[in-house]
C-alpha cells in the first residue's frame, strides 16, 4: 500500500499528473480497506517524498561544487597544454631554420610529445566528467523502487514482493482510549490487538525498553498532547517485530563547562578524548580504538559501545562534551583528486554515524553537546601543543577542540 501511495504523491508533486479522485479514495477503492490504512500510507508517503526532495537538493549542491572543481582543473591543464604547444612550435621553427640539434630532438620525442598526449587525454576525460555531471543536474528527480531494483531486474520476484510489503507504519492519535486507530495495547495483560481488514488479531508483546513511559502514554487522558503512539510492524518471515514510537521530551542538560569539558577528535581508526579542568589544562587523555577489520555486526555495534563509554565519562565528571561540526559531504568532493588509498579510507570513515550515536546517547542522558568550528584544529594542535605537552597530533587536536568549546582562543 505504501508504494502505491508514494507513486500517487510523487506523480502529483513532480510529474504534473492529475487524478479525478483524491489520494485516499483511490487507495481505498484499490485495496478495499477502511480509511485508517490509506491515511497512514499517504501520511508516510508524503514524508518520504519530502525527504527525497531534500536529498536531491543536497546532491545538486554537491554536483555544482564538483563542476566548479572540474572547471578549475580543466583551466589549469589547458594552460599547461598551451605552453607545451608553444614549445613544440618553437622546435618546429628551429628545424625549418636548420638549427635543430640532437638534444632538441630527444627533448621533443621523450618529454614534450608524451606530455602533450597526456594533457590532451586528461582534458578529454575531465570534459566528459563535467558533461556527465551537467546531465545529472538537468535530469528529473528519480523515483524510488520499493523492494529493490536488483531483485526486480534479476527476476527474484518472491524476494521483491516480500521486501515490498514487509513494513507498515500506523501513525498515532491523541483522541481515543488506546492512542492509535488500528493497534490497541492492553497494559494489564500486555496483549496487543491489531485491527486488520478482515478480523482482529490478538497477540502478546513485550516492550523491553521505555516500557513504563509507553504504558504511561497509553493511560493518559483523552486528547492530551503526548498521548499519540505510532506502531511499526516489520515482517521477518518467521516472526514479526512491533515497534512503538512516541515523542519523548528531553530534560535540560545537567552538565556545563564551568569546571572543565571533555573534547573528542574522531579519526579513521580511533577516537582521541581529552578532559580539561576549569583553567583549560589537561586532566585526562584517553584513546578508543575503532576496528575496521571486524565483521559487519561488530562494526555496527562498536560505535554504540563507544558512545556509551564517552557519555558515561561526561556524566560521571558532570562536564559537557565538545565535538567538531564537520560536513563530510563537502570534504569528500574536495578530496576527489587525492590518492586512491586516501579516498578509500575517507569513504569508509563513518564519521556521521559515530557522531550521531554519541549525540543521541548524550541527549538522552542529559549531557550537553557543544559543536565548534573545526577550522585548523589539527594544525594548531600540531604546531602549538605537540612539543609542549609531548602528545600526539590527535590528542592535541582534541585538546584544541575542548578549549574552543570552553571559550578559549588558541
Amino acid at each position: 500500500m505504501l508504494h502505491k501511495a508514494f507513486k500517487i504523491c510523487f506523480d502529483r508533486a513532480y510529474k504534473d499528473v492529475t487524478y479525478s479522485e483524491t489520494d485516499q479514495r483511490m487507495i481505498k477503492s484499490f485495496y478495499g480497506t477502511s480509511d485508517y490504512f490509506p491515511l497512514s500510507a499517504i501520511y508516510e508517503a508524503k514524508a518520504l517524498a519530502k525527504s527525497l526532495k531534500c536529498r536531491e537538493m543536497e546532491d545538486r549542491d554537491l554536483i555544482k561544487t564538483r563542476i566548479k572543481k572540474i572547471d578549475k582543473k580543466i583551466k589549469k591543464n589547458e594552460k599547461q597544454l598551451k605552453k607545451a604547444l608553444k614549445e613544440k612550435e618553437k622546435l618546429i621553427n628551429r628545424s625549418k631554420k636548420k638549427k635543430y640539434t640532437e638534444e632538441d630532438y630527444l627533448y621533443e620525442v621523450q618529454v614534450l610529445d608524451p606530455n602533450i598526449k597526456r594533457l590532451k587525454s586528461i582534458i578529454c576525460n575531465l570534459k566528459f566528467r563535467r558533461n556527465r555531471n551537467e546531465f545529472k543536474l538537468k535530469r528529473k528527480m528519480p523515483s524510488v523502487c520499493f523492494g529493490g531494483k536488483k531483485n526486480l531486474k534479476n527476476g527474484y520476484l518472491d524476494i521483491y514482493r516480500f521486501k515490498r510489503a514487509r513494513r507498515m507504519l500506523i501513525p498515532g492519535r491523541r483522541q481515543g482510549k488506546y492512542s492509535n486507530n488500528l493497534f490497541k495495547l492492553n497494559v494489564d495483560n500486555e496483549m496487543l490487538t491489531y485491527r486488520s481488514t478482515q478480523k482482529d488479531i490478538v497477540f502478546k508483546v513485550q516492550f523491553h525498553k521505555y516500557k513504563d513511559e509507553l504504558y504511561a502514554r497509553v493511560n493518559e487522558k483523552h486528547n492530551s498532547p503526548d498521548k499519540a503512539v505510532a506502531y511499526e510492524l516489520m515482517d521477518y518471515g518467521e516472526y514479526f517485530i512491533v515497534k512503538a514510537i512516541f515523542e519523548k521530551h528531553m530534560n535540560l542538560p545537567k552538565t556545563n563547562t564551568l569546571y572543565g569539558a571533555i573534547g573528542i577528535d574522531i579519526n579513521v581508526d580511533h577516537i582521541a578524548l581529552c578532559e580539561t579542568n576549569m583553567d583549560g589544562n589537561i586532566v585526562l587523555i584517553k584513546k578508543y580504538p575503532i576496528h575496521k577489520e571486524n565483521t559487519k555486526n561488530k562494526r555496527n555495534e562498536e560505535p554504540y559501545q563507544l558512545a556509551i563509554e564517552i557519555m558515561e565519562q561526561c556524566k560521571s565528571k558532570k562536564k559537557s562534551l565538545v565535538v567538531e561540526d564537520l560536513n563530510f559531504k563537502q570534504l569528500k568532493t574536495r578530496m576527489l583528486y587525492r590518492p586512491k588509498k586516501q579516498n578509500k579510507t575517507l569513504s569508509s570513515f563513518a564519521y556521521k554515524k559515530i557522531l550521531e550515536k554519541v549525540e543521541r546517547k548524550c541527549l538522552m542522558n542529559e549531557v550537553d553537546v557543544i559543536k565548534v568550528d573545526p577550522k585548523n584544529t589539527s594544525k594548531i594542535g600540531k604546531e602549538k601543543y605537540t612539543k609542549i605537552k609531548g602528545l600526539s597530533v590527535h590528542y592535541c587536536a582534541a585538546y584544541v577542540i575542548n578549549r574552543r568549546g570552553m571559550g578559549f582562543v588558541d
